[in-house]
Protein backbone atom coordinates (compact mmCIF):
# COMPACT_ATOMS: atom_id res chain seq x y z
CA UNK A 1 0.00 0.00 0.00
CA UNK A 2 2.01 3.24 -1.00
CA UNK A 3 1.42 5.66 2.54
CA UNK A 4 2.15 8.88 0.92
CA UNK A 5 1.57 8.65 -3.01
CA UNK A 6 0.81 12.66 -3.17
CA UNK A 7 2.39 14.06 -0.42
CA UNK A 8 5.23 16.70 -0.67
CA UNK A 9 8.66 15.87 -0.39
CA UNK A 10 9.26 17.24 3.13
CA UNK A 11 7.10 13.42 4.69
CA UNK A 12 10.50 11.96 3.93
CA UNK A 13 12.69 14.28 6.16
CA UNK A 14 9.63 13.61 8.66
CA UNK A 15 9.97 10.10 8.64
CA UNK A 16 14.17 9.65 8.06
CA UNK A 17 14.52 12.23 11.47
CA UNK A 18 11.32 12.11 13.06
CA UNK A 19 9.28 14.49 15.23
CA UNK A 20 12.61 14.42 17.72
CA UNK A 21 14.53 17.46 16.43
CA UNK A 22 11.33 19.20 16.13
CA UNK A 23 10.81 18.68 19.55
CA UNK A 24 13.86 19.93 20.82
CA UNK A 25 14.07 22.91 19.14
CA UNK A 26 10.94 23.43 21.46
CA UNK A 27 12.40 23.01 24.15
CA UNK A 28 15.55 24.45 24.07
CA UNK A 29 14.67 27.31 21.75
CA UNK A 30 18.22 28.76 20.03
CA UNK A 31 18.96 32.35 19.34
CA UNK A 32 18.90 33.51 15.81
CA UNK A 33 22.76 33.19 15.24
CA UNK A 34 23.00 29.76 16.92
CA UNK A 35 22.24 27.71 14.24
CA UNK A 36 24.27 29.49 11.25
CA UNK A 37 27.54 29.52 13.78
CA UNK A 38 27.26 25.94 14.64
CA UNK A 39 27.24 25.31 11.09
CA UNK A 40 29.72 27.68 9.80
CA UNK A 41 32.30 25.62 12.89
CA UNK A 42 31.02 22.44 11.64
CA UNK A 43 32.48 23.30 8.22
CA UNK A 44 35.67 24.69 8.94
CA UNK A 45 36.50 21.49 10.68
CA UNK A 46 35.84 19.13 8.89
CA UNK A 47 37.72 21.30 6.10
CA UNK A 48 40.62 21.61 7.54
CA UNK A 49 41.08 18.31 8.94
CA UNK A 50 40.33 16.70 5.57
CA UNK A 51 42.88 19.39 4.13
CA UNK A 52 45.72 18.28 6.79
CA UNK A 53 45.40 14.54 5.86
CA UNK A 54 45.48 15.36 1.91
CA UNK A 55 48.66 17.58 2.55
CA UNK A 56 50.31 14.79 4.83
CA UNK A 57 49.59 11.95 2.00
CA UNK A 58 50.92 14.35 -0.51
CA UNK A 59 54.31 15.07 1.53
CA UNK A 60 54.91 11.39 1.16
CA UNK A 61 56.75 10.21 -2.17
CA UNK A 62 55.70 6.74 -0.83
CA UNK A 63 53.11 6.51 1.71
CA UNK A 64 52.96 3.22 3.19
CA UNK A 65 49.48 1.27 3.10
CA UNK A 66 49.33 1.98 6.69
CA UNK A 67 49.04 6.31 6.55
CA UNK A 68 46.17 5.83 3.31
CA UNK A 69 44.18 3.27 5.21
CA UNK A 70 44.46 5.94 8.37
CA UNK A 71 43.80 8.64 5.99
CA UNK A 72 40.56 6.97 4.19
CA UNK A 73 39.70 6.15 8.11
CA UNK A 74 39.96 9.41 9.27
CA UNK A 75 37.50 10.68 6.04
CA UNK A 76 35.33 8.26 6.51
CA UNK A 77 34.94 8.94 10.56
CA UNK A 78 34.58 12.80 10.05
CA UNK A 79 31.84 11.89 6.84
CA UNK A 80 30.11 9.63 9.55
CA UNK A 81 30.19 11.81 12.73
CA UNK A 82 29.79 14.92 11.49
CA UNK A 83 26.23 15.63 11.36
CA UNK A 84 24.12 16.82 8.48
CA UNK A 85 24.79 20.35 6.96
CA UNK A 86 21.57 20.64 4.96
CA UNK A 87 19.99 24.32 6.67
CA UNK A 88 16.49 23.04 4.99
CA UNK A 89 14.48 22.12 8.05
CA UNK A 90 11.30 19.83 8.71
CA UNK A 91 8.51 20.94 10.00
CA UNK A 92 7.28 17.58 11.44
CA UNK A 93 3.77 19.33 13.09
CA UNK A 94 1.56 19.15 9.66
CA UNK A 95 2.92 15.24 9.01
CA UNK A 96 3.48 13.64 12.35
CA UNK A 97 -0.22 12.75 13.01
CA UNK A 98 -0.33 11.13 9.30
CA UNK A 99 3.17 9.19 10.06
CA UNK A 100 1.94 7.59 13.41
CA UNK A 101 -1.51 6.51 12.10
CA UNK A 102 -0.71 4.86 8.47
CA UNK A 103 2.86 3.86 9.39
CA UNK A 104 1.72 1.15 11.83
CA UNK A 105 -0.62 -1.24 11.43
CA UNK A 106 -3.55 -0.81 14.15
CA UNK A 107 -2.30 2.88 15.57
CA UNK A 108 -5.27 4.01 13.78
CA UNK A 109 -7.69 1.57 15.53
CA UNK A 110 -6.74 2.89 18.34
CA UNK A 111 -7.19 6.72 17.45
CA UNK A 112 -10.76 8.11 17.00
CA UNK A 113 -10.55 9.69 13.55
CA UNK A 114 -13.74 11.02 12.67
CA UNK A 115 -13.94 11.67 8.67
CA UNK A 116 -17.32 13.29 9.25
CA UNK A 117 -17.79 14.85 12.35
CA UNK A 118 -21.25 15.51 12.45
CA UNK A 119 -21.78 11.26 12.21
CA UNK A 120 -21.09 10.51 15.86
CA UNK A 121 -20.65 7.01 15.06
CA UNK A 122 -18.37 4.58 13.53
CA UNK A 123 -19.40 1.49 11.55
CA UNK A 124 -17.22 -1.41 10.44
CA UNK A 125 -18.61 -3.04 7.68
CA UNK A 126 -17.37 -7.06 8.49
CA UNK A 127 -17.05 -8.90 4.62
CA UNK A 128 -16.75 -12.77 5.43
CA UNK A 129 -14.48 -13.69 2.06
CA UNK A 130 -12.98 -16.69 0.01
CA UNK A 131 -12.07 -16.30 -3.28
CA UNK A 132 -14.58 -13.56 -4.66
CA UNK A 133 -11.92 -11.03 -6.14
CA UNK A 134 -13.49 -9.96 -8.84
CA UNK A 135 -17.15 -9.05 -6.41
CA UNK A 136 -14.60 -7.67 -4.21
CA UNK A 137 -13.19 -4.99 -6.96
CA UNK A 138 -16.43 -3.63 -7.44
CA UNK A 139 -17.89 -3.84 -4.05
CA UNK A 140 -15.87 -1.95 -2.23
CA UNK A 141 -15.76 1.26 -4.01
CA UNK A 142 -19.06 1.12 -4.78
CA UNK A 143 -20.31 1.43 -0.93
CA UNK A 144 -16.74 3.25 -0.15
CA UNK A 145 -18.59 6.19 -2.57
CA UNK A 146 -22.65 5.18 -1.22
CA UNK A 147 -21.41 5.42 2.47
CA UNK A 148 -19.66 8.78 2.00
CA UNK A 149 -22.56 10.29 -0.13
CA UNK A 150 -24.28 9.69 3.33
CA UNK A 151 -21.39 11.12 5.12
CA UNK A 152 -21.46 7.81 7.41
CA UNK A 153 -18.12 7.02 9.56
CA UNK A 154 -16.87 3.37 8.00
CA UNK A 155 -14.12 0.94 7.42
CA UNK A 156 -13.98 -2.02 5.95
CA UNK A 157 -12.96 -5.33 6.80
CA UNK A 158 -12.45 -8.52 4.54
CA UNK A 159 -12.20 -11.47 6.88
CA UNK A 160 -10.55 -13.89 4.10
CA UNK A 161 -10.58 -17.20 4.70
CA UNK A 162 -6.86 -19.15 3.96
CA UNK A 163 -7.75 -22.50 5.71
CA UNK A 164 -8.34 -26.05 4.33
CA UNK A 165 -11.69 -26.34 5.84
CA UNK A 166 -15.45 -25.25 4.38
CA UNK A 167 -16.53 -21.70 4.27
CA UNK A 168 -17.79 -20.63 7.83
CA UNK A 169 -19.56 -16.93 7.65
CA UNK A 170 -20.77 -16.90 10.85
CA UNK A 171 -17.63 -17.85 12.36
CA UNK A 172 -16.12 -14.98 10.23
CA UNK A 173 -18.42 -12.84 11.33
CA UNK A 174 -17.57 -13.71 14.68
CA UNK A 175 -13.34 -13.06 14.12
CA UNK A 176 -14.21 -9.25 11.98
CA UNK A 177 -16.18 -8.30 15.62
CA UNK A 178 -13.26 -9.03 17.28
CA UNK A 179 -10.78 -7.78 15.23
CA UNK A 180 -12.16 -4.35 14.02
CA UNK A 181 -11.23 -0.92 15.25
CA UNK A 182 -12.19 -0.59 19.22
CA UNK A 183 -13.09 2.70 17.94
CA UNK A 184 -16.30 1.36 15.73
CA UNK A 185 -19.73 1.32 17.86
CA UNK A 186 -21.41 -1.00 15.76
CA UNK A 187 -21.04 -3.15 12.84
CA UNK A 188 -22.76 -4.31 9.38
CA UNK A 189 -22.48 -7.93 8.12
CA UNK A 190 -22.65 -7.45 4.91
CA UNK A 191 -22.51 -9.93 2.02
CA UNK A 192 -19.43 -9.06 -0.91
CA UNK A 193 -22.23 -9.67 -3.97
CA UNK A 194 -24.98 -7.48 -2.74
CA UNK A 195 -24.49 -3.44 -3.48
CA UNK A 196 -27.26 -1.30 -2.62
CA UNK A 197 -28.69 0.97 -5.63
CA UNK A 198 -31.36 3.26 -3.82
CA UNK A 199 -30.09 6.58 -2.08
CA UNK A 200 -32.69 6.17 0.40
CA UNK A 201 -31.44 2.97 2.24
CA UNK A 202 -29.40 4.21 5.25
CA UNK A 203 -27.07 2.73 7.30
CA UNK A 204 -27.86 4.67 10.44
CA UNK A 205 -26.71 3.78 14.02
CA UNK A 206 -29.18 1.47 15.17
CA UNK A 207 -30.43 2.71 17.97
CA UNK A 208 -33.27 1.09 18.90
CA UNK A 209 -31.85 -3.08 17.95
CA UNK A 210 -30.77 -4.01 14.52
CA UNK A 211 -31.32 -2.80 11.43
CA UNK A 212 -32.06 -5.19 8.52
CA UNK A 213 -31.49 -3.06 5.51
CA UNK A 214 -31.34 -5.64 3.12
CA UNK A 215 -35.58 -5.98 4.16
CA UNK A 216 -37.21 -9.64 2.48
CA UNK A 217 -39.89 -7.39 1.18
CA UNK A 218 -36.04 -5.41 -0.82
CA UNK A 219 -33.89 -8.07 -0.97
CA UNK A 220 -33.26 -9.75 -4.79
CA UNK A 221 -33.57 -13.42 -3.67
CA UNK A 222 -34.65 -14.10 -0.33
CA UNK A 223 -38.81 -12.82 0.70
CA UNK A 224 -39.45 -14.98 3.88
CA UNK A 225 -40.30 -13.23 6.50
CA UNK A 226 -37.67 -14.34 8.93
CA UNK A 227 -34.93 -13.77 6.71
CA UNK A 228 -32.35 -11.35 8.06
CA UNK A 229 -28.88 -11.96 5.71
CA UNK A 230 -27.45 -9.43 3.09
CA UNK A 231 -27.13 -6.81 5.31
CA UNK A 232 -27.34 -6.33 9.08
CA UNK A 233 -26.54 -3.57 11.47
CA UNK A 234 -26.10 -4.35 15.13
CA UNK A 235 -24.45 -2.68 17.81
CA UNK A 236 -21.85 -3.74 19.66
CA UNK A 237 -23.43 -4.26 22.90
CA UNK A 238 -26.37 -5.88 21.27
CA UNK A 239 -23.58 -8.55 19.56
CA UNK A 240 -22.07 -9.33 22.69
CA UNK A 241 -25.60 -10.09 24.21
CA UNK A 242 -26.10 -12.93 22.15
CA UNK A 243 -22.83 -13.91 21.56
CA UNK A 244 -22.57 -13.38 18.33
CA UNK A 245 -22.98 -16.22 15.71
CA UNK A 246 -23.18 -19.64 16.06
CA UNK A 247 -19.71 -21.79 14.68
CA UNK A 248 -21.42 -24.75 13.44
CA UNK A 249 -22.46 -23.70 9.85
CA UNK A 250 -19.86 -25.17 8.01
CA UNK A 251 -20.89 -24.48 4.16
CA UNK A 252 -23.86 -22.30 3.14
CA UNK A 253 -26.83 -21.31 4.71
CA UNK A 254 -29.08 -21.18 7.80
CA UNK A 255 -26.53 -19.63 9.85
CA UNK A 256 -28.77 -16.00 10.00
CA UNK A 257 -31.76 -18.24 10.63
CA UNK A 258 -30.06 -19.41 13.91
CA UNK A 259 -28.86 -15.60 14.82
CA UNK A 260 -32.86 -14.25 14.61
CA UNK A 261 -33.50 -17.01 16.83
CA UNK A 262 -30.71 -15.61 18.94
CA UNK A 263 -32.16 -11.88 18.77
CA UNK A 264 -35.48 -13.10 19.34
CA UNK A 265 -34.90 -15.05 22.44
CA UNK A 266 -32.94 -11.48 23.76
CA UNK A 267 -36.59 -9.97 23.09
CA UNK A 268 -34.33 -7.92 20.52
CA UNK A 269 -36.60 -6.54 17.74
CA UNK A 270 -35.49 -6.22 14.41
CA UNK A 271 -35.88 -2.88 12.24
CA UNK A 272 -36.40 -2.41 8.17
CA UNK A 273 -36.62 0.15 5.91
CA UNK A 274 -40.45 1.33 5.10
CA UNK A 275 -41.73 3.72 2.63
CA UNK A 276 -39.41 2.23 -0.43
CA UNK A 277 -40.93 2.00 -3.44
CA UNK A 278 -37.93 0.63 -5.99
CA UNK A 279 -39.00 -3.36 -4.80
CA UNK A 280 -37.00 -6.79 -5.09
CA UNK A 281 -35.62 -5.49 -8.45
CA UNK A 282 -34.30 -1.76 -8.27
CA UNK A 283 -33.11 -1.27 -4.41
CA UNK A 284 -29.78 -3.75 -4.59
CA UNK A 285 -27.99 -5.34 -7.25
CA UNK A 286 -26.81 -9.11 -6.89
CA UNK A 287 -23.62 -9.54 -8.81
CA UNK A 288 -23.30 -13.08 -7.59
CA UNK A 289 -23.24 -15.64 -10.59
CA UNK A 290 -24.13 -19.28 -9.07
CA UNK A 291 -23.22 -20.69 -12.11
CA UNK A 292 -19.81 -19.65 -12.22
CA UNK A 293 -19.07 -20.45 -8.37
CA UNK A 294 -21.65 -23.01 -7.25
CA UNK A 295 -22.79 -22.84 -3.32
CA UNK A 296 -21.50 -25.15 -0.96
CA UNK A 297 -24.56 -26.77 -0.55
CA UNK A 298 -23.24 -30.42 0.36
CA UNK A 299 -24.16 -32.29 3.74
CA UNK A 300 -22.49 -34.67 5.30
CA UNK A 301 -22.93 -36.63 8.80
CA UNK A 302 -26.22 -35.40 10.70
CA UNK A 303 -25.08 -31.92 9.59
CA UNK A 304 -28.81 -30.92 8.07
CA UNK A 305 -30.16 -32.47 11.40
CA UNK A 306 -27.79 -30.79 13.94
CA UNK A 307 -28.20 -26.90 11.97
CA UNK A 308 -31.65 -27.20 11.97
CA UNK A 309 -31.75 -26.63 15.48
CA UNK A 310 -30.71 -23.59 18.07
CA UNK A 311 -26.96 -23.55 19.07
CA UNK A 312 -26.70 -23.39 22.55
CA UNK A 313 -23.03 -24.22 22.96
CA UNK A 314 -20.93 -22.28 20.21
CA UNK A 315 -20.84 -18.21 19.59
CA UNK A 316 -18.61 -15.45 19.99
CA UNK A 317 -17.15 -16.64 23.15
CA UNK A 318 -16.55 -20.01 21.72
CA UNK A 319 -14.77 -19.20 18.33
CA UNK A 320 -10.85 -20.54 17.77
CA UNK A 321 -9.30 -18.88 15.01
CA UNK A 322 -5.90 -17.85 14.07
CA UNK A 323 -5.06 -14.96 12.72
CA UNK A 324 -2.44 -15.50 10.11
CA UNK A 325 -1.73 -12.16 8.87
CA UNK A 326 -3.27 -8.56 8.55
CA UNK A 327 -2.74 -6.47 5.66
CA UNK A 328 -3.93 -2.67 4.38
CA UNK A 329 -5.40 -1.93 0.79
CA UNK A 330 -6.83 0.72 -1.11
CA UNK A 331 -9.44 -0.32 -4.10
CA UNK A 332 -10.46 2.54 -6.13
CA UNK A 333 -9.93 4.89 -3.36
CA UNK A 334 -11.46 2.65 -0.90
CA UNK A 335 -9.18 1.71 2.22
CA UNK A 336 -9.91 -1.63 3.84
CA UNK A 337 -8.23 -4.05 5.95
CA UNK A 338 -7.78 -7.46 5.14
CA UNK A 339 -7.45 -10.35 7.86
CA UNK A 340 -6.25 -13.65 6.44
CA UNK A 341 -7.83 -16.01 9.12
CA UNK A 342 -7.37 -19.68 9.49
CA UNK A 343 -10.23 -21.25 11.61
CA UNK A 344 -10.11 -24.17 13.99
CA UNK A 345 -12.94 -27.09 13.90
CA UNK A 346 -14.04 -29.29 16.41
CA UNK A 347 -14.35 -32.38 14.28
CA UNK A 348 -16.55 -33.99 17.45
CA UNK A 349 -18.88 -31.20 17.51
CA UNK A 350 -19.03 -30.45 14.01
CA UNK A 351 -17.15 -33.21 11.93
CA UNK A 352 -18.68 -31.89 8.79
CA UNK A 353 -16.57 -28.70 8.31
CA UNK A 354 -14.56 -30.80 5.87
CA UNK A 355 -16.78 -33.25 3.95
CA UNK A 356 -14.04 -34.65 1.51
CA UNK A 357 -13.81 -38.32 3.02
CA UNK A 358 -17.38 -38.09 3.89
CA UNK A 359 -19.65 -37.51 0.89
CA UNK A 360 -23.25 -39.57 -0.06
CA UNK A 361 -23.75 -42.31 2.95
CA UNK A 362 -21.91 -41.48 6.07
CA UNK A 363 -22.26 -42.37 9.71
CA UNK A 364 -24.00 -40.06 11.77
CA UNK A 365 -22.02 -37.96 14.89
CA UNK A 366 -22.15 -39.68 17.94
CA UNK A 367 -23.93 -36.65 19.39
CA UNK A 368 -27.65 -36.62 20.67
CA UNK A 369 -30.00 -34.34 18.17
CA UNK A 370 -31.94 -31.67 19.66
CA UNK A 371 -35.58 -31.24 20.94
CA UNK A 372 -37.85 -30.54 18.36
CA UNK A 373 -39.21 -27.63 20.18
CA UNK A 374 -35.72 -25.72 19.51
CA UNK A 375 -36.28 -25.97 15.34
CA UNK A 376 -35.41 -22.05 14.10
CA UNK A 377 -35.17 -23.51 10.47
CA UNK A 378 -38.71 -24.67 9.00
CA UNK A 379 -38.84 -26.45 6.25
CA UNK A 380 -40.14 -23.72 3.59
CA UNK A 381 -41.83 -23.86 0.20
CA UNK A 382 -39.07 -22.63 -1.79
CA UNK A 383 -41.38 -21.65 -4.97
CA UNK A 384 -42.91 -19.07 -2.37
CA UNK A 385 -40.28 -17.59 -0.87
CA UNK A 386 -37.19 -17.69 -3.17
CA UNK A 387 -36.84 -16.00 -6.40
CA UNK A 388 -34.01 -16.18 -8.94
CA UNK A 389 -30.69 -14.76 -8.49
CA UNK A 390 -31.50 -10.56 -9.52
Amino acid sequence: MTLYGEDDPNIRKCIRHGPVAHSRRNVYPPSANTPKISNNIKHLSFVWEMGSTIVTMLRLRRPTTLLWGFGLCLLLLFYVTVPSTNTDQCDCRGHQRAVTSSAFIGQSQQEDIRSYPNDKHKMAILIPFRDRFEELLEFAPHIHNFLNTQHKNHHLYIINQVDGLRFNRASLLNVGFLESGIDCDYVAMHDVDLLPMNAALTYQYPHDGPYHVAAPHLHPRYHYPTFIGGILLVKREHFRKVDGLSNKYWGWGLEDDEFFARLKEAKLEVFRPGNLTSGTKDTFKHIHDRRVRRRDMIKCYNQQEITRHRDRQTGLSTIRYRLQSKKEMTIQGAPMTILNVELECDRYVTPWCDCTENIGNTPKSQQSSPKSDDVIVPRLNRKKHLSHDG
